[in-house]
């Protein structure tokens, strides 16, 4: 009888684990939105605490006073920007409603140029104004922009407050997350926290840098050219810079509409000098910047984009790069060092162990 107790036991047990680790995919799958969201509040966290921990060295104020002032200066400054900036981008704003239009319409007549483009445009609806919702499904549309917009204010403040609760006391959610392993584990799961944290916090550094770069050089260059709406178009190519590899694709679009506005010599201008500035970023900026901070695999990166964008959409994109450079740190540290190569160093002593049994005998 105890045999077959012992057996039933084992796989009641291993049905147990099986069970627990398929609900733990399916809470994982289920609730993807939720713990973006967690880790979006911790890489702003991670922001705050590293401005924070900056003024407390220098000013030597207490933390909570240096937190303080760090979140009235960071918000103080985008307000500051948005209020500068927002009449401007606004009014360029209402001016591309008008001029997408146009070079949709522009694109059409360089088309219908060749025979490949007249078949393309045939396929396109001739009148615009069909393309334009009735008074029914506009209001729906309009009710759903409207929930959309409270979700997405509602998932900010979710952010900010998470992040504030995280860089006012980041030790006690470190240590209380340590609790969770062994304790002859704790010690080395709080240095791979602390790398983690070190990971996230160069990577901000050089991706703002990065962003600011990127920006600044879009708005200037597309001015120099004589491109319509440049500071819009370059804030816009400044916020998709967070977006790695799908993110600088997206931003050139736009602008290429508004260049057919112009006319195809503008456009044709605008691909150049915008893949001109993607390839100083993507060879020159990029490797110096991120050669000091977090250099991630660019294939790599692009699936796990893929993976997180099919699952959450925009959300997935924005959190793919962090989240993967989390990742890296944490199976190199625990799985890599921990396991594959500690088990190289035994079994070496094993063999030193075993020749020198021999010379001795």
């Amino acid at each position: 009888m105890l045999p077959k107790l012992s057996f039933a036991k084992r796989v009641a047990l291993a049905a147990f684990i099986v069970l627990l680790i398929v609900s733990g995919f399916y809470l994982l799958i289920e609730a993807t939105y939720f713990f973006l969201l967690v880790f979006a509040g911790i890489l702003l966290a991670v922001l705050f605490c590293g401005l924070t921990d900056w003024v407390v060295g220098h000013l030597g104020l207490k933390r909570w006073l240096s937190l303080l002032l760090v979140t009235l200066l960071v918000f103080g400054l985008l307000i500051g920007a948005f209020m500068l900036v927002a009449p401007t981008v606004y009014e360029q704003a209402g001016e591309m409603r008008e001029t997408i239009p146009q070079a949709f319409s522009s694109l059409q007549e360089w088309l219908s140029q060749y025979n490949w483009g007249r078949r393309l445009v045939e396929q396109l609806p001739e009148d615009y104004n069909r393309m334009m919702p009735e008074q029914k499904e506009l209001l729906q549309r309009v009710t759903g922009a409207f929930s959309s917009t409270l979700s997405l204010l509602a998932d900010f403040f979710i952010v900010v407050i998470t992040a504030l609760f995280f860089a006012s006391n980041p030790t006690l959610y470190t240590h209380g997350f340590v609790k969770l392993f062994p304790e002859h584990r704790r010690t080395r799961i709080l240095e791979v926290l602390h790398k983690c944290y070190y990971t996230l916090k160069m990577w901000l550094l050089g991706m703002l840098s990065a962003m600011a770069i990127i920006g600044v050089s879009t708005a200037l260059a597309y001015t120099i050219i004589g491109l319509p709406l440049a500071l819009a178009l370059g804030l816009i190519a400044f916020f998709l810079a967070f977006i790695p590899n799908i993110g600088p694709w997206l931003a050139g679009i736009p602008a290429v509409l508004v260049g057919l506005t112009v006319g195809p010599d503008m456009a044709l201008l605008v691909i150049i000098v915008y893949g001109g500035i993607q390839m100083v970023e993507s060879y020159v900026i990029t490797p110096i910047i991120f050669q000091k901070t977090v250099d991630l695999p660019p294939a790599l990166l692009l699936f796990f984009q893929v993976l997180l964008g099919i699952l959450q959409g925009g959300l997935g994109l924005l959190m793919a790069a962090p989240i993967l450079a989390v990742l890296i740190v944490v199976i190199n540290e625990l799985y890599v060092k921990d396991v594959l190569e500690s088990k190289k160093e035994e079994e070496g002593v094993t063999v030193q162990e075993g020749g020198s049994a021999e010379v001795e005998s």
